[in-house]
This record gives C-alpha cells, structure tokens and sequence, in this order.
C-alpha cells in the first residue's frame, strides 16, 4: 500500500515538473493541460477539473502562480529568479522598445520568446523596475544616438565628397585615411561605413563605434569607385571542394586542375583571413598590396618562432 502511494506521489510531481517546462517554452492551451493532467483520458467530467484545481493551488503554495487568459495558462511568478542590476534593466526595456519595429516572420516570434523567458525570470525588484519602465536613454549605449550617426554617414555616402577618417583598427593603432564614403554596410552585427583608399585600391569596413573622427574634405569623388577586385589559385583538394560566395566567379580553370577565382567587394580583412586558412592551397596572384600584407603577416606569424 505504502508503494502504491509513494509511486503515486511520484507521478504527480513528474506531472507538475513536466506543467512548469510547458509554460517555460510559452502560454499553454487549457485543452492541452486538461489533457496532460488527466493523462489523455479526459470525458469532460468536472472531476478532472478538480484534479486540476489541486495541482494549481499545489504550485501556488510554493509560490508560483499560474493564471489562465483566453483558454491558455500563463507562468506569472518564476521558479527560480534572476537578479538583475538597473542597466540590465534598461537594456531589456531597451530590447522591448524596438520589438515592434521588426517585421513580422520567425525571427520577431523567436525574439518574442527571448524576452518572455527574460521576464519570467524577473526577480521581485525586476518586476517593479519593469512596471516603472526604467527608460534605455541613461544606459551608455543609445539607440537614438546610433540612428543620427548612421543618417550622417549615409549623407557623406550621398555628398561624394572625399573624407579625412581618423579611427583605431583591430591593433588598437590610430589610422589616418583619406578616402571616398560609398556606403554604408553590416558587416558580423557591425555597423560599418564602407570606403575605398585614396588611391582606389583598396576598400575599407570601418566600424562605427572605431570612428574617432570624420571631416569632409570639400573634394569631390572623382568618376565612379570600383569595388577592390583580388584573384586568387586555388589548388588540389581546394580546387575540387571549393564553394564560391556571391561576390565571386570563376574566371579559369588550369590544364592541372587549378582555379583562378575572382573576388569584388567582399571586406578585405575578412576575406584576407579565409585565404590563409587555405594555407599552400590557395596563392593569391593580385593586386599586389594584397599579396604585401599576406606575405607580413605570415612573416610576423614566422617571427614568433624564430
């Protein structure tokens, strides 16, 4: 008798433990818990209903309270809580204000479910702070701020006038350029404002945040800027298995199996760190201040083994 209760008990944990995962992953239907906890069973007599009851007080008197809003049942207090500090808050309620403007489709809803597992988890300071709605404006990143500066740098775009850019690269080295704005580009999460050199060789993905300064020149851009074109071989295994990205085309293949690619307008530093996984493989043919900065870098790769 003492196992048949012991086992019984056991049993309606699993049942409440597998209720809590339910509401953690969204709101659940009143058809599928009534379902759940009758074990499939339910005929639509009240006593399944009063089973249901029992569970829910069971939970209330842990402290986790379960409300139902149009036939579904929603987690309103946590199992366990996450204490989070102010700036913490202002970046959730930073996150919520911008939940409207994206486009309907998969990620919004993924993005919706992000910040209810968030809130779920509030601890009690976290709900208040959330019902005060702490504003995202005094944290030390400001999305208003990001839209002016990205308007700005779209105007530089749309001038053609040629820009002094002073900014700090991956090094941490301060980096004067003179060159010609043509757009501007997100590159791995990053806003970026795409230039090409003075001297029209290269293309540069300046991120926003490296900027320490930026002065139009009263230059105009001469003629239309052409993205940096590099060509590379690639060889052996390479050249059999190699899957081209959209800014690429073949331009040859040798008598001995080897590929000649050509690649326009994809970010050099990016680009320049894929080829040398490639390792003998992959040679690049030009330009040559390309094959200049490969051939540095692998000699300071070198020097740290001498």
């Amino acid at each position: 008798m003492t196992k048949q209760i012991t086992q019984k008990y056991n049993d309606s944990c699993i049942k409440l433990f597998n209720f809590l995962k339910m509401l953690y992953e969204g709101d659940v239907e009143f058809k599928t818990v009534i379902n759940h906890f009758s074990d499939g069973s339910y005929d639509g007599t009240s006593n399944t209903h009063v089973t249901l009851n029992k569970y829910l007080n069971a939970l209330k008197i842990f402290g986790i309270n379960i409300k139902k809003v149009k036939h579904k049942y929603t987690l309103q207090s946590p199992v366990y809580k996450i204490n989070f500090s102010n700036e913490d808050y202002k970046c959730i309620n930073l996150l919520k204000e911008h939940f409207n403007n994206l486009p309907e489709g998969k990620n919004k809803k993924t993005f919706e479910s992000f910040l209810r597992a968030l809130e779920i988890r509030l601890d009690d300071t976290g709900k208040n702070n959330a019902e005060a709605n702490i504003s995202p404006n005094d944290t030390k990143f400001s999305s208003s701020e990001m839209v002016e500066q990205i308007k700005l740098y779209n105007k530089y775009c749309q001038d053609k006038m040629k820009l002094e850019i002073l900014y700090t690269n991956d090094k941490g080295e301060n980096i004067n350029l003179l060159c010609s704005p043509q757009e501007v580009s997100y590159i791995k999460r990053k806003v970026c404002l795409k230039v090409i050199g003075n001297n029209g060789s290269r293309i540069y993905d300046i991120p926003l945040e490296a900027v320490k300064s930026i002065n139009q020149t009263g230059s105009k851009v001469s003629g239309q800027s052409i993205p940096t074109t590099i060509t590379f071989r690639i060889k052996n295994r390479l050249a059999k298995n190699y899957r081209m990205r959209d800014c690429e085309h073949l331009e040859t293949i040798e008598s001995n199996g080897n590929k000649i690619i050509v690649n326009q307008g994809e970010d050099l530093d990016i680009l320049l760190k894929r080829l040398m996984k490639y390792g003998n493989e992959c040679e690049v043919i030009s330009p040559k201040f390309y094959k200049d900065e490969i051939l540095n870098r692998i000699n300071k790769t070198l020097s740290n083994y001498q």
